[in-house]
């Protein structure tokens, strides 16, 4: 399988280019075409930041689209072919002759030749957003920062990302303005209904989204990223608003069905006021927008007070 693979990319390799250098998990990488020209992004979010840094011209790939169905039906996602509806197989992945596959969660890279050292090995670079990195602090907006930095100087757009760090932290800046003259509300994120009421604990990233916007986490205190509770625990948090992740695999219809004919979430204030808001799941892990996300739920909070 290694030698088929090798031997799939050896085009790519053909012409001599300036290597780039970069660091990123704490490891130093290389870039072997620099800029590159056949970029794979695997997790929507991580299409996004490409996207968002005008790489698009350089993708070649999509794979795992989390919110966006009319990009599966089409399948082109801002005209990016969309090559797999979940991570695709090591095949379909190398048939692409990626130079740079991009991951925005840790599962994205797989064991062998689809794992970073396999695609290394194979003249392949990779990058794995900053917030998914096996030990990452709990500093999410400066693993955006950084992220736009690095793959903004790898893909030889460093103005643009410059740009998009500044926009990140002036929407960071209004949102905050708009907590500071507001009373903070309490709220429960519910990121699937399937098995068990699932959230993120204190090491997630909706709680420092919702500490932006002038939100609590009612499940901070959770030193996880990762919560899942019951039905009794949630009434007994009784959160001021409820956040609903949309996603294709965990639609907020379907979270809004459970909450409203349950016989205990029924009776949560939030739910008996209809203080529940829809947003897509890639607007719920770090990304290009998150400062605008933070504008907006401090926005509409503020509007629910």
């Amino acid at each position: 399988m290694k030698m088929w693979c090798v031997c799939l990319i050896a085009p790519l390799c053909a012409t001599p280019v300036q290597a780039d250098n970069y660091t990123n998990c704490a490891q130093a990488w290389a870039l072997p075409h620099a800029p590159p020209s056949r970029i794979v992004a695997l997790n929507q979010h991580a299409a996004d930041l490409l996207l968002a840094l005008d790489a698009r011209p350089s993708m070649v790939g999509v794979a795992y689209l989390d919110d966006s169905d009319k990009a599966h039906r089409q399948g082109r996602y801002f005209e990016v072919p969309v090559i797999a509806a979940q991570y695709p197989s090591s095949e379909v992945l190398y048939a692409q002759r990626p130079d740079l596959v991009v991951g925005g969660f840790a599962s994205a890279f797989g064991k062998g030749v689809s794992s970073r050292t396999g695609l290394a090995d194979n003249g392949v670079a990779s990058y794995l957003l900053e917030s998914a990195c096996a030990g990452h602090n709990l500093d999410y907006f400066e693993h955006i920062r950084q992220d736009l930095l690095t793959l903004g100087a790898l893909l030889h757009k460093s103005q643009r990302a410059q740009a998009l760090s500044d926009a990140l932290d002036a929407d960071l800046q209004h949102a905050q303005a708009l907590a500071d003259n507001a009373q903070p509300v309490s709220v429960f994120y519910l990121d699937s209904e399937v098995n068990g009421l699932a959230s993120e604990g204190q090491r997630g990233f909706v709680t420092a989204l919702l500490a932006a916007s002038g939100g609590r986490n009612v499940l901070a205190d959770a030193p996880l990223s990762r919560v899942t509770v019951n039905s009794e625990t949630l009434l007994t948090k009784d959160p001021d608003i409820i956040l609903l992740a949309d996603a294709l695999w965990s639609p907020a219809s379907r979270k809004r069905q459970l909450l409203t004919t349950d016989p205990v979430l029924s009776t949560l204030r939030a739910v008996r006021e209809n203080r529940m808001i829809d947003i897509p799941f890639t607007h719920l892990v770090p990304g290009a927008d998150s400062g605008k996300v933070a504008l907006e739920l401090a926005r509409k909070f503020r509007g629910i007070q």
